[in-house]
């Protein structure tokens, strides 16, 4: 799927920048043979204005049909790049042509040349091309006469078959670039869907697993309760019982944790007592904490409000004291402490007990994680803490682990209300 997904990506990118290219190219082209056109027209206007200037026809004209880059006609300066000859077409249908065309003589004969000249004067246009000779003309009526001037055109249709072919090479050259270039970026593009991907195959697979265990005792006091029908089933119906009530716990986190992400794209925050639900919650685990052995140590600073969800902040406090209860040996300690920092309202959960390795600290809000295997015995599926993440992200805050003094700490840092 990744990998089809970056083939698409690279597919579009190189779609697009083909595209842009050949918008390019076309412009370039269509602008270079418009502006050699209108170069070519002006030049044969000036040809026109010089063959018509007062000291009379064909008396200055410019030798051998070529205009030179310094030659100056009204004011306009030429680069040469165009060869240029007149012609007078009398009204008896003679042909007088001004000077020597060598550029045309080398093809064609006198006669060839007086006929291209009366084909041109004959058009009913006054400008235009004729492909065979490769000359433009442009006209003017004198009288009962027509000058005509002509521009060689070979050359305009050289520079365009070069322009092409430089196009064609930049181009493929800038394509070879985008083609590297968009890679790079689907791997960059694509790595957000690639983790999430992983993330949720992973998730799907742990969450497999975890049902399959408990789905495979009940399947198992199952059958010996049919195979000893004569038997008390007592003990395998409350193995049953058991494990049905785990997997019961397993789908409530699973649902939990997905209303908890839901609430992330549509919150519904109120203004909460944080400092009375952390000292209600306080009250709730206190019968527990005394039966396991245990004891509870807190301090609450009063009058702490916070915007938030009032049952979602309660189900935090719940999973970090049960946490802790839970992590915690016989005659340990937890201690809850709850206080303001600065802007923040700032909750810390600790309990004596085994330290969480430091390779471990980095991962253990992820979903179904349990590196240490002596903190996999407690009979949880390693959702609790996802799901406490999930919460504080949705009040904009910070939640993190860390083991010091013999103590491990989880600390919950909230945005206190604006006052």
């Amino acid at each position: 799927m990744i990998q089809k997904l970056r083939r698409k990506f690279v597919a579009v990118v190189m779609g697009v920048a083909a595209f842009l290219l050949l918008a390019v190219f076309v412009i370039l082209l269509v602008t270079t043979q418009t502006g050699m056109e209108r170069q070519g027209m002006d030049m044969l206007g000036s040809a026109l204005d010089s063959a018509l200037r007062k000291d009379g026809f064909f008396k200055q004209a410019v030798p051998d049909g070529l205009l030179p880059g310094e030659a100056e006609n009204n004011g306009r300066k030429w680069n040469g790049r165009f060869n240029v000859f007149t012609a007078l077409v009398d009204g008896g249908g003679n042909v007088i042509v001004q000077a020597k065309v060598s550029f045309l003589q080398e093809e064609l004969d006198s006669e060839a040349i007086e006929e291209l000249v009366r084909t041109a004067a004959a058009s009913s246009s006054y400008s235009g091309v004729l492909p065979a000779s490769h000359l433009r003309y442009l006209k003017r009526d004198v009288g009962n006469s027509m000058i005509v001037a002509f521009a060689d055109t070979s050359g305009e249709a050289s520079a365009m078959a070069e322009l092409v072919k430089n196009s064609l090479i930049v181009g493929l050259a800038t394509l070879l670039v985008f083609f590297g270039a968009s890679l790079l970026l689907a791997r960059w593009a694509v790595r957000p869907v690639e983790k999430a991907w992983q993330q949720q195959k992973q998730f799907v697979g742990d969450a497999s697993h975890e049902l399959k265990t408990p789905l495979t005792v009940i399947l198992s006091n199952a059958d010996m309760i049919l195979s000893h029908p004569e038997e008390q089933p007592r003990r395998w119906a409350e193995n049953i019982k058991a494990e049905s009530v785990r997997m019961k716990h397993l789908t409530e986190e699973l649902l939990s944790l997905t209303r908890s992400e839901d609430a992330q794209r549509k919150p519904v925050l109120q203004r909460v007592d944080f400092s009375y639900l952390v000292t209600d919650s306080i009250l709730l685990f206190d019968a527990s904490v005394f039966e396991s052995g245990k004891a509870l140590s807190y301090d609450v600073e009063e009058e702490i409000h916070v915007v938030g969800d009032a049952p979602a902040l309660s189900q935090l406090l719940e999973i970090l004291l049960d946490n802790a209860v839970k992590y915690s040996p016989e005659g340990g300690t937890i201690a809850l402490r709850l206080e303001t920092a600065g802007r923040n309202a700032k909750l810390s959960v600790s309990n004596t007990g085994q330290p969480i390795p430091e390779q471990d600290l980095p991962h253990i809000f992820e979903r179904f994680y349990r590196g240490d295997p002596s903190r996999q015995s407690t009979g949880g599926h390693g959702l609790g803490l996802a799901i406490a993440r999930s919460i504080v992200e949705v009040h904009k805050g910070k939640i993190w682990a860390e083991c010091r003094n013999g103590l491990v700490i989880f600390t919950v840092s909230l945005p206190c209300e604006k006052k």
